[in-house]
Order: structure tokens, then sequence, then C-alpha cells
């Protein structure tokens, strides 16, 4: 009864940040629609796409998932509550210097930078994104500390804010295109970098002021007053920096491979980076909807698990990895196929319209098609990763993300370079990536976690994959029987089409995973009916 209980609770907790992800995502999706509708796909486009990305993805390289790969396992192996909140106010004050030297840095280097990341682009698009860049770099501070604090939440078990503080950053800047942007005439794009750092200052008060409520404190300075809370504080953030490095290095995957999606498209044909980066945020927007919310919640209970339990091993620590896995996967694999058959749809729905053209639609629902094959390893990296960093190992991460940048370039190189092909195929490349890094995940995952996948785990995974691929081709049956052409459909007749189709796929999916469930929910049921007559 108390495990039926605890798994309701975690039901509803994953329930309610999904929800809030939803919410988030849904509005950076409006976010992008209102910024195609505005800017296009045109030099101003083009200049504030590279800014705005350059400074968030130096953050990643070098502090997103350190800061909360290594922040959380630490903090949630403290057992004193003093302890960890004095260990999170060093490990904040820490990340705050760092960014605090990166914008600096970043501010200083602008025209090198640029030169080095937007050297395809027009002269006068590269002499503006110099410009903005140096507006938009101080927005890592807010960044860091914002994943600082994101990591104190959810290892305090408060999940639902966090995982709206994207939708409050993005809510101010849907106000700032509707009301603002078009008051400011020919300097409006300034004004939208403005908007962009404060939409991140506007996140980290959201968590900072409920933390300061609850009785959360920060001294500033990272020196030792000799107490023994303050040296055990120390020792741990001595233990998080020793993590740091290959979680760091581990981290990169992403990034490198928008930086390289980015690049690659400025030379694919008929391509540009807006193009990309539209295709790119439909993306994120979609697949992070079904990942982060069960990679968030089940990231600080393993880690807390790895602690007690020493390696692992079978148990609630593999179990909790595999259902999270299968939870992931049952989720994201009808929408591989749903975004692969319905991408032209979906774009036009979302971007087709004032200057963003028929044409710019075909070109970024064809990066599209291409990042989507990746979608599937995407959950896998996410969730493994978080696996062996909750075990303090992160050798394995690393491995997975340098094979991962390797395979993107390889194929970004040949596709690209060597085939001279278009942005479907900077899409694919991306994918590449995605699916080295898994391979090498889920291999290292079946040797190194004695019984993490067990046979009914394996059969459970291959008839998820079985449906969806059924269900995707009755989506691509149907879709091919409306046979209508996106580009020059109204909205109202596309969002009937992706319905329509999405539907038809979704009864096929359901059917063979309902009766997978039922199945495996009897076989449950009756070993713990076995087990309570031995008892």
């Amino acid at each position: 009864m108390k495990n039926e209980k605890s798994g309701a609770r975690s039901v509803r907790t994953v329930a309610l940040m999904m929800g809030a992800t939803v919410l988030a995502k849904l509005l950076g999706m409006l976010r992008g629609v209102l910024l195609a509708g505005r800017y296009g796909t045109g030099i101003e486009a083009n200049a504030f796409s590279e800014a705005s990305h350059i400074p968030l993805t130096f953050f990643d390289l070098l502090l997103s998932a350190a800061i909360l790969g290594c922040f959380i396992p630490v903090y949630n192996s403290l057992k004193d509550e003093k302890t960890s909140d004095r260990f999170a106010g060093l490990f904040l004050n820490l990340v705050l210097l760092a960014t605090g030297i990166m914008a600096f840095a970043g501010i200083f280097l602008a025209k090198p930078i640029m030169m080095l990341m937007g050297g395809g682009l027009a002269p006068e698009a590269q002499r503006l994104a110099v410009r903005l860049l140096r507006m938009l770099f101080p927005m890592i501070i807010f960044t860091g500390a914002t994943y600082t604090l994101v990591g104190v939440m959810q290892s305090k078990g408060r999940f639902l804010l966090p995982a709206l503080v994207s939708a409050i950053s993005n809510g101010g800047i849907i106000i700032y295109l509707l009301f603002i942007d078009g008051l400011l005439g020919e300097g409006r794009v300034y004004g939208l970098a403005a908007a962009y750092l404060l939409s991140w200052l506007l996140q980290l008060a959201t968590l900072a002021i409920p933390l300061y409520i609850s009785g959360f404190r920060v001294g500033f300075g990272l020196g030792n007053d000799g107490s023994p809370v303050d040296t055990e504080a120390h020792e741990a953030l001595r233990k998080a920096l020793k993590m740091a490095p290959p979680i760091m290095l581990g981290s990169w995957l992403s990034p490198v491979t928008l930086l390289s999606g980015l690049f690659f498209s400025q030379y694919a044909e008929g391509g540009n980076v807006t193009v990309f980066d539209y295709a790119n945020n439909a993306y994120v927007i979609i697949a992070g909807i079904l990942t982060y919310s069960i990679c968030n919640y089940i990231f600080p209970r393993l880690s807390r698990l790895a602690a007690s339990s020493g390696s692992g091993g079978e148990g609630d620590f593999n179990r909790t990895t595999r259902t999270g896995l299968l939870s992931a996967l049952a989720m994201i694999l009808p929408f591989t196929f749903a975004m692969w058959v319905l991408s032209r749809e979906g774009i036009a729905l979302l971007y087709m319209r004032g200057e963003f053209t028929a044409a710019d639609t075909l070109l970024t629902a064809s990066a599209l098609r291409g990042i989507s094959i990746g979608m599937p390893a995407f959950a896998v990296c996410e969730l493994l990763s978080r696996t062996f960093y909750s075990r303090g190992q992160t050798t394995v991460p690393m491995l997975a993300s340098v094979c991962g940048i390797a395979a993107n370039f390889a194929v970004s190189c040949l596709l690209i370079f060597g085939f001279g092909l278009g942005m479907g195929a900077v899409g694919a490349a991306v994918a590449a990536g995605q699916w080295a890094s898994a391979i090498v995940l889920l291999t290292a995952s079946a040797l190194r976690i004695k019984g993490l996948f067990t046979p009914r785990f394996v059969l459970s995974c291959l008839g998820l994959a079985a449906s969806a691929a059924l269900s995707g081709a009755v989506m691509e049956t149907v879709r091919r029987l409306i046979g209508s052409d996106p580009g020059s459909a109204s909205k109202i007749v596309n969002f009937s089409i992706i319905c329509a189709v999405f539907a038809a796929g979704a009864v096929i999916y359901a059917v063979p995973c309902l009766a997978g469930f039922t199945v495996l929910r009897s076989k449950t049921r009756d070993n713990s009916t076995e087990e309570g007559n031995k008892r």
C-alpha cells in the first residue's frame, strides 16, 4: 500500500512537472512564432540568432551540465541540511565568480568570437551580431545562478517552480514582442536583446525570492571559518569540483552540435542559420517536454539511492532507471514518427506568416525532419548520463559526448562539403551525433551496471519501437491520402491535417501499448500476491 501511494505521488508530481514544462515550451514556441513573423530570415534575424545562442552555448559548454551534474549528487549525499545549504552557498558564489569572468571576456572578445562563429554571415549582419553579443553576454551570470538554485529546489523536493521558470521568462519576451517591439522602429532588435537579458534576471528572481522566504541563505565569499559544518561543506565543494571537468566534457554534445548546425547551415544548399535555429527550437521544445520532466524528477532520487546503496546494483536504483527510460521512450517514440511525417504542416502552422515565406517553411521542415531521427537517442542520452552522474561515474558520459561530437562533425563534413546537400543533411548530422552518444551509453550501462537491462525491459523497448513504427506507417499512409500542400494551405487546414494524421497513428500505437501494460500489471500483481502468500 505504501509503495502504491508513493507511486501515485510520483506520477502526480511528474504529471505536474510535465504540465509546467508543456506551458513553458508552448510559450517558447509562441516566442519563436512571433520572432519568425516579425524578423523572418533576414539580416536582423540572422544576427540575433548567432548573438543570442553564443553566450548560452558557451555557458552550456563550460558550466551548464557541470552545475547540475555535480551539484545535485553531492548536495543529496550530505546528511545535514545546514551543511547542504552551506555547500550550496559556496557553490553559488563560485558559479557567480566564473560566469562573471566569462561575461567580461565575452564582451571584450565579441568581435573575434563572432568572426569565428559567424564567418558565413553577411558583413552587415556580422557587425550587428557583434553589438548584440556584447549586450547579451552578461545573461550567463543570471543563467549560472538560476541553474544552481534549480538544483537546490529539486534537491529539496520542490519541482514545480523550477519547471515554470522558463514559462515566466518566455512570457516576458512575448509581452515585449507583442507590445513593445513594433514601437522601437530601427532599433527594435536592441530592445529584443534587452528583453532577453531581463527575462533571465526574472528567472533568477522567481527562484531566489521563494528560497529566501523559506529560510535559505547564501553568505558571500569562499572562506572556511573552521566550524565542522563549514569544513564539511568545503570538502563537498572540492568533491564537486573534482567531478566537474569530465561532466563538463560530457555535456558538450548538445551545445557543440548546435554550434555545428549553425555553422554548417551557412554552407548548406539553400540554407542559413535562422532556418536551422527555427527547426532546432521546434525540436528542443518537443523533445524537452517529453524528456526533461522525467529526468529532473528521478535525478535527485537516483543520487540518494546511489549514496545509500554504494554502487547501486539491483533494487530501487535499477528499477528507477528502467522506469524512467521506458516512460521517456513510450512518450517520445510516436512523436518521432509524427515529427517526420508532419514536419511541413507543423512548421507551416508555427512559423509561416509575415516575413516567413513558404520557401522558408520547406527548408525549415527539411532540417526538422533530419533532427527528428535523433529524438529517441536524445532521451536515452539525457537519462543515462544522469544515471552515471548519480553514481559519481563521469567518464562514460564524457566519452559518449566525444564520440557524438566526432560523429556529428564527420557526417556534417561528408554531407555538406562532400555531397553538397541541404538543410536536411544538417539536421541528420545532429541526429547522427545523438545516436553515436546513445550507443556508447547503452553499451557501457549494460557492461557496468549489473542487472540494469533485464530481458523483460529489452522486450518492452522492442515492443514500443515496433508499435511506434507501425503507427508511423499509418500516419504516413493517411498523410499521403490527404495529399494537401502545406505551403499553400490555410492554418486551419494544416492544423486539421496534423490532428487527423496524429490521431490515426495514436490509436494504432495505443492499442498494443495498453495491452502490454495490462499484461505487465497482471504479472506484477501475481508476483506480489505470490510474495505475500510466502510471507
